[in-house]
């Protein structure tokens, strides 16, 4: 009877290694982007959470339009990014005119601002949209928790400069 017991142990074990053959991290590989933008590997692994499937879906990018970015697991909203176009002379703080944020956070000399869930910053980038010509973007952790605000202030400094490369503006 011990022998099965053994046996019935290794066997377990060997299953719960090959769904993480790593032996720790995801169960899905950790993408090093959002949507095709370079993105912070070790980041993103931590804000996402684990499952069976990872699916990244870009909507309807365009430079001209904006872009929002869903990274689902096992078809749940995890983490999103998401552009929109405003008129010359829009600001960070304009994103927050209309409604309270609650552990509202600006730093980098005022470039970023960030709370417990999410991250925005304004990119000025005249001429390559009919729109406007100031794209505001966020990254949100849909599965927030206390750390998430600090993970999400080290993933966006590279992150936005990347996304600002990419629409092509001007630095």
């Amino acid at each position: 009877m011990p022998s099965k017991r053994l046996l019935t142990a290794a066997l377990l074990t060997i299953t719960l290694a090959a769904c993480n053959p790593s032996g720790d991290g995801l169960s899905y590989p950790t993408p090093d982007n959002i949507c095709g933008i370079p993105a912070d590997r070790n980041v993103l692994e931590s804000l996402l959470h684990d499952g069976d499937e990872l699916k990244q879906d870009t909507g309807h990018f365009t430079r001209k339009e904006g872009q929002f970015c869903h990274i689902y697991v096992d078809g749940n909203d995890a983490v999103v990014s998401d552009g929109n176009w405003h008129e010359s002379g829009y600001e960070l703080r304009d994103l927050f005119q209309d409604y309270e944020m609650k552990g509202l956070r600006y730093f980098e000399a005022g470039e970023f601002a960030s709370w417990h869930r999410g991250v925005a910053t304004v990119i000025p980038c005249p001429g390559v949209s009919k729109k406007g010509d100031v794209l505001s973007l966020e990254v949100k952790d849909m599965k927030w928790n206390d750390e998430s605000q600090a993970l999400l202030e080290k993933l966006v400094p590279s992150y936005f400069d990347a996304y600002k490369k990419k629409l092509g503006c001007q630095p």
